[in-house]
């Protein structure tokens, strides 16, 4: 450790491959124009490596994965800022993040939240966040574009040179409860927490963003700069929640053939499932993963690392408001890609005519496979008739949902015919 100690004492360099041996993690805070690195120990676990922006920005990125991170970075984040806290993400409810925030307004941080006004299928999340900071300093607005889309980002911003930019929602499944993949960045010093902290104020002031930021791929308008990614030469590995039906994104995922690795969730609606298929019968590797949960928005080559908020879905491209980050820095590109492979072997190969785990129990069971546009005679032909029926929406388009007596859902539009089902099991 004796190398480590004098990188310390004068700031010379970053983390060397003592500290990777001893399982110290990382964060830098800002102080005058040196960066310092702050050592904190965590049970041996190492969350990432900090590694130089460029020397023109004077910056660091640092990788922060989950399952195995938690809240921690962002606490750390928080509880450092001298003079402002501004976080948007599409939930806030996780204990330690929300006492962080609570705690730094109360020692004069001007600490401001924004998070979605409508958060698709958790209502209770609203109601659970004005009560978490109800009768604290802490400034809460909800947001949302449009009435039919989302508030999605997921960022935090400190005193307007550091940040955390990524998938994870501040919420227990991403955080402490370790039930999803996500991955996202710290960054310190350079540009993109001033810019960041920019489009922050424009969208809680409610006015027009005009922010640019070449490292920055910001939704509306981020489909151009996701195809640009998965057209890199080269494997080009993702991890997304979603896949979507957005043309432009899977002719992009088509061409590129064998060379696209796709992670998806094994629990990926009906229509992602065919369009997986479809991708795959033109060679893209496909994998579905049952746990962790893969809410991770990740693009990974040999030269780009892309961590962001943004599902494939035209909706989360066009509509929503999303932010993710391109970084070029080779160490947080190595730990970002021996992330992906780690969870791509525990996943499970899907060709064009291989059937899902779930398609395979239910196949022997009552309820049989249903392609999506379905009519409503057809699925009661093979489903039989629902136990009730309601009504919902989503982004805005009315549906009407059928519900059966073990807990599955079926999901139909105006027209009558099947846009998703929901599978209890």
């Amino acid at each position: 450790m004796k190398k480590t100690a004098k990188a310390l004492d004068y700031y010379t360099r970053f983390i060397t491959s003592s500290i990777i041996d001893s399982g110290v993690v990382t964060m830098f805070v800002q102080k005058k124009s040196k960066i310092m690195p702050r050592l904190l120990l965590a049970g041996g676990l190492l969350l990432s490596i900090p590694a130089t922006v460029s020397a023109a920005t004077s910056a660091a990125v640092s990788w922060i994965p989950e399952p195995g991170s938690a809240a921690q970075p962002w606490v750390i984040m928080i509880d450092s800022a001298k003079s402002s806290v501004y976080i948007n993400d599409y939930i806030i409810t996780d204990k330690p993040i929300v006492q962080a925030l609570v705690a730094a307004a109360k020692r004069g941080v001007n600490v401001r939240v924004i998070a979605d006004a409508h958060p698709y299928d958790d209502s209770s999340a609203v109601t659970e966040e004005r009560s978490e900071f109800a009768n604290t300093k802490v400034q809460i607005h909800f947001w949302s574009p449009s009435a039919n889309s989302f508030d999605h980002a997921k960022y935090l911003v400190a005193d307007g040179k550091s940040a955390i930019v990524g998938s994870a929602n501040a919420d227990y499944s991403a955080m402490e409860g370790g039930d999803n993949l996500e991955g996202d960045v710290a960054i310190s010093g350079g540009t993109i927490p001033d810019t960041l902290t920019k489009l922050f104020v424009a969208d809680w002031s409610h006015k027009s963003a005009t922010v640019s930021n070449a490292s920055l791929i910001i939704s509306p308008g981020a489909e151009s700069g996701i195809i640009g990614l998965l057209k890199q030469p080269g494997v080009v590995s993702v991890a997304s929640e979603e896949l979507g039906s957005e043309k432009a994104i899977l002719q992009t995922m088509q061409t590129k053939g064998k060379q696209l690795r796709l992670l998806l969730p094994d629990s990926v609606s009906s229509s992602d499932l065919n369009n997986a298929r479809a991708l795959a019968a033109h060679g893209v590797q496909v994998r579905l993963l049952k746990s962790p949960y893969v809410h991770a928005k990740v693009i990974v080559s040999a030269a780009k690392l892309f961590v962001g908020s943004e599902n494939l879905t035209t909706t989360s491209l066009t509509e929503n408001r999303e932010v993710g980050v391109v970084v070029e820095q080779k160490s947080v590109i190595r730990q970002a890609s021996a992330w992906f492979s780690t969870y791509w072997a525990k996943a499970t190969p899907l060709t064009a005519t291989s059937k899902t785990a779930t398609e395979t129990s239910t196949s022997n069971g009552s309820y049989p496979y249903l392609p999506l546009g379905l009519s409503e005679s057809e699925v009661r032909a093979r489903w039989g008739s629902p136990s009730s029926v309601s009504t919902t929406t989503y982004h805005g388009e009315p549906e009407t949902v059928w519900h059966y007596p073990n807990g599955d859902e079926c999901y139909f539009n105006t027209s009558g015919k099947l846009v998703y089902v929901h599978r209890s099991k």
